[in-house]
């Protein structure tokens, strides 16, 4: 991992193999997904296009920004590292919404059930978490000024909820693309093979960020509270 880049942004920077093939996987789920599939005159293939954009590209990105940038101490490079990741979280969230709205549309166009499938019934429930993991980490961004309403002793819960909130969503969003990938409106053989190559790299490079990159001196929320209900 190294020492803590001088300038944070550097810290969204690949610095390792594994951070190279996260990247790697990202771009090619993100771009491949929309290439094979996308029609514009398919409502449906507007769900896996914005989907694989959202959740495979942006909100992983996002969250590895989010798991590095942990260690870097408050300043003016920070506060920028976080408007990085906040713009990708808010862009995951609009395309995730986009992929909702078309498959939500598509369904009641043919007189389909919602929700009816594990995969529907997972991809409710991270929608929903896409919503509110980006809302709290809103209040949590002390440069909004929402977390002036927040009282002091509870503003490392909700940086700690946050982050926690967001690794759920994220994994989420991950096992519910897992279980998209086999269906026969998506399937696309050996290609198929690959994107399920890349959600694994994508899970275990979020696994190895969050368990390799330094929390700093700050460490996390739930561990702050803890040691103030001691003192």
């Amino acid at each position: 991992m190294g020492d803590e880049p001088a300038d944070a942004l550097a810290a969204l920077w690949p610095r390792s193999l594994a951070d190279l093939a996260v990247v790697g996987a990202c771009a090619f789920f993100g771009f491949t997904v929309p290439i094979a599939l996308f029609d514009s005159t398919v409502l449906f293939t507007y769900h896996p296009t914005c989907m694989s954009l959202g959740f495979g590209l942006l909100m992983t990105l996002g969250v590895g920004a989010g798991l590095k940038l942990r260690a870097l101490g408050p300043g003016a490079e920070r506060v920028r590292a976080l408007w990085v990741h906040a713009a990708t979280q808010t862009l995951a969230l609009f395309l995730a919404l986009g992929g909702f709205v078309a498959i939500y549309r598509n369904k009641a166009i043919h007189d389909k059930p919602h929700f009816t499938t594990t995969h529907g019934k997972l991809g409710l429930l991270t929608i929903v978490l896409t919503v509110l993991s980006p809302t709290i980490g809103a209040v949590a961004f002390k440069r909004l000024g929402l977390l002036d309403a927040v009282p002091e002793q509870a503003r490392p819960l909700v940086k700690a909820v946050h982050r926690r909130l967001g690794l759920v969503t994220w994994c989420a969003g991950a096992l519910a693309t897992s279980l998209a990938l086999p269906h026969p409106a998506v399937d696309q053989g050996s290609l198929t093979s690959a994107w399920q190559v890349s959600v694994f790299v994508m899970c275990a490079g979020v696994a190895f960020w969050h368990f390799t990159e330094p929390k700093g001196a700050r460490g996390d929320g739930f561990a702050r509270l803890d040691k103030d209900s001691q003192s």
